[in-house]
Parts: structure tokens; sequence; C-alpha cells
């Protein structure tokens, strides 16, 4: 479905992605795992056409994306959560699950996926109409990605859903995470510091350094891995 091809990208004169590969394949959830500032959320970034190459390029269902407009790229298919929520705090639970569908137009549609959302996060639901801001951290999670899912996705790019969220609320998350794959067949590729937790629920997995990719496989095999163990899992 998506394949990244030795891309290189830099913020100014910081080579931030040094010919970085990856592919994800229908119906996987991929993660990446690694240190803060090894280029995980950099290649999110570039994958949703925020941030473009240097060189290389990438492809989403055999397409070319890398010179796609970021709100093109939502239309073909690709939806993003963004680390650290972005949500919009001085509007509404149901009015940013609206932002979430700016591209389409089919409104019965739009609201059966609104619902969708709130049988995924209950918590939503009960929050309707109240602003983003006034979320707590793991609500607003849960909101970023109810307005990921509301462009009706293909490949959902979800960059640290574990950030500073209370643990029930990071196991409720990720349970529903796994729900979207398992029940919906949603591919996702996932950045996320929490390695066991992300090596747990992936099928295959990446370790970037540097802004180089070091190791790839299977998750379940990484996790086994003694150099992902001694640097990512404590040993």
């Amino acid at each position: 479905m998506l394949e990244i091809k030795k891309i290189d990208v830099y913020y100014g004169n910081i080579h931030a992605l040094k010919g970085t590969s990856l592919r994800v394949r229908q119906g996987e959830i991929v993660t990446m795992i690694g240190a803060n500032g090894a280029g995980k959320t950099t290649t999110l970034r570039t994958v949703s056409g925020l941030i473009r190459p240097k060189a290389g390029e990438i492809r989403f269902l055999g397409k070319r994306i890398d010179t796609v407009p970021a709100n093109e790229i939502v239309r073909l298919g690709i939806s993003h959560s963004p680390e650290g929520r972005q949500i919009f705090a001085n509007l509404t639970v149901s009015e940013n699950l609206d932002m979430g569908a700016f591209t389409r137009k089919d409104r019965r549609e739009i609201a059966a996926d609104r619902e969708m959302v709130f049988s995924l996060f209950p918590r939503l639901k009960e929050r309707a109409k109240q602003r983003g801001g006034t979320l707590s951290g793991g609500e607003q999670q849960m909101l970023a990605i109810g307005r990921a899912l509301m462009s009706r996705p293909k490949l959902l790019l979800l960059d640290e859903p574990s950030l500073g969220i209370a643990p029930i609320l990071v196991e409720q998350i990720f349970q529903q995470v796994v729900r979207l794959n398992e029940q919906q067949g949603l591919t996702i590729l996932l950045v996320e510091q929490n390695a066991h937790l992300a090596l747990q629920i992936a099928h295959r997995a990446y370790v970037l350094e540097t802004g180089t990719v070091e190791l790839e496989g299977k998750a379940q095999d990484l996790s086994q891995d003694d150099r992902v163990r001694a640097h990512y899992l404590g040993g």
C-alpha cells in the first residue's frame, strides 16, 4: 500500500532522514520505534505531505505522492493523527470530528461515521458538545484519532498515541486501534515511544536511528532481538 524509497529529508542544514526506506502492506499494523530524534515523526510528516523530501520517492497504492499537496493526500486515503494531538481547542468535540471530514460531502455517511467514532470512544459521545480544550489528555487523543478516521482513510498515520496519557486510557486506545485493524481492515503506520506496546500490536516493525533504518522484521522477532531489548525494552 505504501512504499517509501530512499528518501532524504532536511530541516535546514540538519539531515533528518538519510536514504530511509520502508513498506506497509494493506491490512498491516507497522510500527517505527527509536529514540527521540531518530526521524520517526519526520517520516510520518513526509508521507502526509507536510514536509517535502529532497531525494527519493513515496508511493501510495502505486501512485507517487511526494509532490502531491497535503490536502490531496487526505483525499487519496491517508489520514494523520499527529504527535501532540493538535485538536481545535475552541471547537466542540463534534465540530472537531466534522473538521476531519472536510474533504467529504456525503452528509449521511459523515453522520454515520461520527457515530462509529462514538462507538469506539464512548467518552467522546458524552462530551460531544464540550470544547476540545477542556478534555483530558487521553480524551484529546481519542478525539485526534476520531478526527483522522472521519476522512475514511485507507491508511492511518498514528504518531505517539500514548504520550502523556494515563495508562488505563492508553490501554483503551490501543485496544481500539487493534479493533480498527482487525474488524475494519484499516492499515496503520504507528510511531510509538512505548516499544513494548508497539511491538505487541504490530505485525512488522522498523527500528530507526538518526534518520536511518537499522533493523526491520516481524514485530515478534524484533521484540526478542538482543539489540532491541537492550536499547528499547529495558534489557
